[in-house]
C-alpha cells in the first residue's frame, strides 16, 4: 500500500476544474444614493452591475451592508430584501417581512447599519442582484442613506 501526502493543492486553472467551496471570483458593487420610499409595498433600491460566473451550478454568497432610516409616525421601522435580478422581475431570494428595526421611542427619526447575507443557487450563467425596502406601516418613510455610508453588495463566486 502507498501513502500520498500533498502540502499544497491548486487547481490547473486551465481546466476549468475547481475545488468545492473555493472562492472563484469577488466583486464589490458600490452606491453612494439616497433611496426613498414612503410605502409599504417594496421598492427597488440599488442593483448590482451584471455577475457573469464561471461556471452555472455555482453559488453566489451576497453579502450587504447599508445604512438604513426611518422617520417616526407612531413609530419608525424599515425592512431589507434581497433579489436575484430586479425588484420588478427578478426573484426574492430572502424570506420573512419583520422589520430589520423598529422603535417606539420618542425621536424624530432611526437610523441601523444593516448586514445581509445569502447564499443563492442562481442555476444561469448570469445575473443581477438587488435590494428591495418598504417601510413598516407606522412609519412615515424608509431610506437606504447610500450618501452617508456607502452601499455595499459583495458577491463572491463559490465553487460546487
Amino acid at each position: 500500500m502507498s501513502t500520498l501526502y500533498v502540502d499544497n493543492l491548486q487547481p490547473n486553472l486551465g481546466s476549468g476544474v475547481s475545488i468545492p467551496g473555493h472562492v472563484i471570483q469577488v466583486v464589490q458593487h458600490t452606491d453612494t444614493t439616497e433611496y426613498t420610499n414612503t410605502t409599504t409595498s417594496v421598492v427597488q433600491g440599488p442593483q448590482t452591475s451584471t455577475f457573469t460566473l464561471q461556471n452555472s451550478a455555482n453559488k453566489v454568497l451576497v453579502t450587504v451592508n447599508c445604512c438604513l432610516r426611518s422617520g417616526r409616525n407612531t413609530a419608525a421601522g424599515a425592512r431589507l430584501g434581497l433579489w436575484r435580478g430586479s425588484i420588478s422581475s427578478g426573484t426574492k431570494i430572502t424570506s420573512g417581512s419583520e422589520p430589520q428595526f423598529y422603535t417606539t421611542d420618542s425621536g424624530t427619526e432611526q437610523y441601523a447599519i444593516v448586514s445581509m447575507q445569502f447564499l443563492d443557487t442562481p442555476g444561469v450563467s448570469s445575473t443581477t442582484y438587488s435590494i428591495g425596502f418598504w417601510k413598516h406601516p407606522s412609519a412615515t418613510d424608509a431610506r437606504i442613506k447610500g450618501n452617508f455610508l456607502t452601499t455595499t453588495i459583495v458577491l463572491q463566486e463559490i465553487a460546487q
